[in-house]
């Protein structure tokens, strides 16, 4: 299993606010609201953004990957049947919305499918990844190096604009660089408590690694929101740091993300991905 780097994706999300009136070409809105949002075309060569970033994820390491979709997604396993990627086992995974819901259950629930889809991951480290942005070249090599990691990105360099960082979740860490926990859309007191010891706030743009065990009992025994009704990926991890004392490397780094929310994003997008997307500045 060494080596295999297993990864979910997902691209199950509808992307509304990719769907929403918007000042911008009126092909670049007919392409954001006829196909998924992770299968948006981009570049010169108009792939699809979860094409990119199923290339770099081979790229720098991962040879199995479980992409999670809508079961009305027409798109995306059409896609990848006709265009497969060579070195990599690429499977799908349906996340429906269950009988007397009118959403689907949430992320959390997302990786658990995924992960009882590929029983034979056991034994490995799995990274879960989102189907809607690309994270800068490297970090994905840098997570794959460790057992149990979360990405924790610097915010002056994601090169996001300020009102999207802000939504973020903040890290919390203990003096041994390890994970205390996530604090979600925090006020200015989570936002000071927060820091680091060199002075700044790092921010989680929902990456996690974690042995497949862990993985499956953290979002199997995760509450769901009170408000929201959802199981979400961030609140499984901090929970199962809090039940079972695990450990998990909080792994500081610096770089910008390429992020489509809007259809302003997609023009933005495909400039990025013709200059061979972002790098990592630096692994602090």
């Amino acid at each position: 299993m060494h080596g295999l780097n297993p990864t979910i994706v997902m691209a199950a999300g509808k992307g509304s606010r990719m769907r929403a009136d918007a000042d911008v070409d009126p092909d670049l809105l007919t392409e954001a609201r006829s196909r998924p949002k992770a299968m948006i075309r981009i570049g010169r060569e108009r792939r699809p953004l979860l094409e990119h970033l199923l290339n770099q994820l081979r790229n720098e390491g991962c040879s199995a990957a479980c992409v999670v979709i809508a079961p009305d997604d027409a798109v995306t396993r059409d896609h990848f049947s006709q265009n497969p990627l060579a070195g990599m086992t690429l499977s799908f995974v349906e996340q429906a919305v269950p009988e007397g819901r009118k959403k689907p259950l949430g992320t959390a629930h997302a990786v658990e499918l995924a992960l009882r889809a590929h029983l034979e991951w056991d034994g490995a480290s799995v990274t879960v990844a989102n189907g809607d942005n690309l994270p800068p070249q490297g970090m994905f090599k840098s997570l794959f190096g460790h057992e149990s990691v979360l990405p924790a990105f610097h915010p002056a360099h994601l090169g996001l604009p300020t009102e999207r960082i802000q939504a973020f979740a903040v890290i919390h860490t203990d003096d041994d660089g390890q994970l205390a926990g996530i604090t979600e859309k925090p006020d200015a007191a989570a936002m000071a408590a927060a820091k680091w010891q060199d002075g700044h706030v790092r921010v989680s743009m929902n990456y996690f690694r974690m042995p497949y065990a862990a993985l499956l009992q953290a979002v199997c025994e995760v509450d769901e929101h009170p408000e929201r009704g959802e199981k979400e990926l961030p609140v499984a991890v901090s929970q199962w740091l809090n039940r079972y004392h695990g450990d998990m490397t909080a792994l500081p780094l610096s770089g910008a993300f390429l992020d489509m929310t809007h259809p302003q994003d997609i023009e933005k997008a495909g400039h990025i991905v013709d200059r061979g997307g972002f790098a990592l500045i630096s692994r602090t």
